[in-house]
């Protein structure tokens, strides 16, 4: 990032935590506690954060290897994938307790948790067997094992969670990192109803709702592949930038056909940016230059965009309804790579970072 964009949205770091174990899969926030979730997934805890100060409040055992989890709307109930323990904590995410724990195949290596609390349904994504456990959360049974591809990587439900912008199709999408293609399957029966190819190394998948399109972002190709989800057909493969990993419809932001996806760059071309692309036209619209090495990104309500550097000591702000950086930050830590989820932004405007040396960096809006 160059030194002469303007900064009109400057952040300042008030405080930098220690946490658990890493690598670090995912850094969440639970709204309704006020807190902010750490999966410590070297280790078997999640540390836990007053979401205003980033002071630590506690710390909460849940079994090998914590990962990424979900909260029902009023966090009631959460699920977390237990990576090494091939099993899935269900907690209480206003108590932080543990209820119980689910038990999953040996070798499923759960990473992700595809949440359907419409439905009655949890999903783990287990890149360790290739396959998607059904949980039914009435009485946290596995009720399906379904086999997609190999290292499935993360997954959009559509249907009924996405009304009133669309019809109800009942079916489910994941992307399978490992076999370059994604599996769709049946929301009630749970069974495959046939698997999509795409680009190399699909990473991540998004919706883009008004358009009635699913995207993957192909990470070794440099590839965006568009699926219509009437009848799951490729409509689309557009060339974007180095590594996409991060996808995000902004139409309901901004009002525009925009579907921006997030480079991560590479060591050779470490230069990060992110491409616009069209919905309609299946185009790329644009760049915008951000930082360095991008680690991960997040928006908040007010549609400004927070991407952290990986290696530049750098933090950008993009305004999503200008399209253009209007703010930054200095990074103390580098942003922790490879994590589901990275940033968060919370209801007392202040912002966390996952650093890559366990610890957690909270910043807030210069005066």
């Amino acid at each position: 990032m160059t030194e002469t964009r303007q900064r009109l949205a400057t952040y300042v770091e008030t405080r930098t935590v220690q946490v658990g174990a890493g690598p670090h899969v995912h850094l969440g926030y639970v709204k309704e506690a006020g807190g902010v979730w750490i999966s410590n997934t070297g280790g078997s805890d999640i540390t836990l954060l007053d979401a205003a100060t980033g002071e630590v409040t506690g710390r909460m055992e849940v079994g090998g290897g914590p990962a990424h989890f979900a909260f029902d709307a009023g966090c009631r109930v959460g699920y977390v994938a237990l990576s090494t323990a091939d099993a899935v904590a269900v907690v209480d995410p206003l108590g932080g307790t543990v209820r119980r724990t689910i038990p999953l195949r040996p070798g499923s290596r759960p990473t992700a948790v595809m949440p359907a609390f419409d439905r009655d349904r949890v999903y783990t994504l287990n890149p360790g067997n290739g396959t998607v456990s059904a949980i039914d959360t009435r009485d946290d049974t596995v009720v399906a094992m379904i086999e997609v591809g190999r290292e499935p990587m993360w997954g959009q439900p559509w249907g009924s969670s996405y009304k009133p912008i669309t019809r109800p199709v009942g079916k489910s999408y994941v992307v399978n990192a490992g076999s370059d293609d994604v599996t769709v399957f049946d929301d009630a029966t749970d069974q495959v109803r046939g698997r999509v190819a795409v680009g190399r190394r699909p990473v991540r998948n998004a919706i883009f709702r008004e358009k009635g399109l699913i995207y993957t972002a192909n990470e070794r190709d440099g590839m965006v592949t568009a699926i219509r989800i009437a009848d799951d057909a490729v409509v689309a493969t557009v060339p974007v930038g180095v590594r996409p990993f991060r996808l995000l419809p902004v139409e309901a932001i901004n009002g525009r056909d925009e579907l921006w996806v997030l480079n991560a760059g590479s060591d050779r071309q470490p230069a990060g940016e992110i491409t616009l692309l069209s919905g309609e036209r299946h185009e790329r619209l644009g760049a915008i230059a951000v930082v360095d090495r991008p680690a991960n990104w997040v928006v908040n309500p007010a549609g400004m965009l927070f991407v952290a550097s990986a290696t530049a000591g750098e933090l950008c702000v993009v305004d999503v309804r200008a399209g253009a950086i209007v703010g930054g930050a200095r990074l103390s830590h580098p942003a922790q790579v490879g994590a589901i989820s990275g940033l968060i932004h919370t209801g007392a405007g202040m912002l966390f970072v996952l650093n890559a040396d366990e610890t957690v960096s909270v910043f807030g809006a210069a005066q």
